[in-house]
This record gives C-alpha cells, sequence and structure tokens, in this order.
C-alpha cells in the first residue's frame, strides 16, 4: 500500500497532469478567445480583470503550452513536500495575480503577456523551499539550476533557440517577479492567506 507522502505525490502529480489537459484545452480556442484572455495592459487599466490570471494560463502556441505542461509535471516530481491540489490551485492563483500586478507597477512598456513560465518560477520555489531548509541534495541542485538558469538570462539575455521554439519573445522579468512573489508568499504574513500555511506533508521517498 502506497504511504501517505507517496500518496500525496501522486495526487499533485495528477493535479498537475488535469491542469497541463486544462491548459491544452484552452490552448485549442479560437484565435479571438485566446486575445480576449491574454494580459493586456491596456484591457486591465480598462477593467477587465480577468486578464490579470487568464493572461498566464494561455500561451503563443503549442509548443509553449507542451514546455510549461512538462515544467509543471517536473515541478511536481521533484517537490519535496507535493501541495494538495486546492493548495496548488491557491498558490497559482495568487502568483499568477502578483506577477500581473507587478506587470502594471513596474512594466508598463509591457503591452501583452501570456504564459505560465513566471508562475512556475514561483512554485519551484515554494515547493523545493522545505527540501532546501533541512538540506535535502535532490532539492538544493534542483533550485540552484534553476537560479543559475534565471541569472543566465538575466546576464545574456533569453536563449534565442529558446524564443524560436515558443515563437515570441521571453519576458526575463515574469521569471523575477514570480521568484519575488514566491518568496513573499514563504514570509510569515502572507502565509497567512487560506490554504498557503497548512502543515507540510512529510517528504515523499525519493
Amino acid at each position: 500500500m502506497p504511504t501517505a507522502p507517496a500518496r500525496a505525490r501522486q495526487r499533485a502529480l495528477l493535479a498537475a497532469a488535469a491542469a497541463a489537459v486544462l491548459l491544452g484545452a484552452l490552448q485549442a480556442l479560437p484565435e479571438a478567445w485566446l486575445q480576449a484572455l491574454r494580459y493586456e495592459r491596456g484591457a486591465v487599466l480598462q477593467g477587465e480583470l480577468w486578464r490579470l490570471w487568464t493572461g498566464h494560463l494561455v500561451h503563443l502556441g503549442w509548443a509553449h503550452w507542451a514546455l510549461n505542461a512538462l515544467g509543471l509535471l517536473v515541478c511536481m516530481l521533484l517537490a519535496d513536500t507535493p501541495p494538495a491540489p486546492r493548495v496548488l490551485l491557491r498558490q497559482v492563483a495568487v502568483l499568477a495575480l502578483g506577477i500581473s500586478l507587478l506587470f502594471v507597477l513596474l512594466l508598463p512598456h509591457l503591452a501583452h503577456y501570456v504564459g505560465l513560465s513566471g508562475v512556475l518560477y514561483g512554485l519551484f520555489l515554494l515547493t523545493l523551499w522545505p527540501g532546501v531548509r533541512r538540506l535535502d541534495p535532490v532539492s538544493i541542485a534542483a533550485l540552484c539550476t534553476i537560479a543559475a538558469w534565471l541569472g543566465a538570462q538575466l546576464l545574456r539575455g533569453p536563449d534565442r533557440h529558446e524564443e524560436a521554439l515558443v515563437g515570441g519573445n521571453i519576458i526575463v522579468q515574469a521569471h523575477v517577479f514570480g521568484l519575488a512573489c514566491a518568496a513573499l508568499m514563504l514570509a510569515a504574513p502572507v502565509r497567512r492567506l487560506p490554504g498557503l500555511n497548512r502543515p507540510a506533508a512529510p517528504p515523499a521517498p525519493r
């Protein structure tokens, strides 16, 4: 019989798979619908506030969707303490809102944005941090790899091959904002948000 940590990881992976399918269903919508869902600064300022969330759920194309769907699955696979599905949903919602608000406040030149990558950077920090605190080598290595990749993006700019693959410009600031929002969520005042301060499950065996 699977242990409680193993069941938690299975539930997290199933939730990630279901989320990937949902994102794929959104990607299959007509182009006009996708345009209505993406983050657009002008539309947000005119009151279309749903774009603060939905902009992170649609993508430039199927390759962009596939990369982010794979990233979500890898995140749950590496998670030291996989979140319950309802907690994962809350985390995604808070990260998406935080990143979009930072777009509005700090990136006035950014006219539009789509993609889950900024949220993913935040999720990686949230799910790996418990392992980092207890000096788990897998969690430390994974988080260091993410930090090194982001550092390379900041120093050299986005990878041109990756941009060609996803079919558009990579907004590195979204990754920075995702990590910043996750760090705030790990801080005591923000962790009081419902679902973000539940006792962590014991780490799953690797």
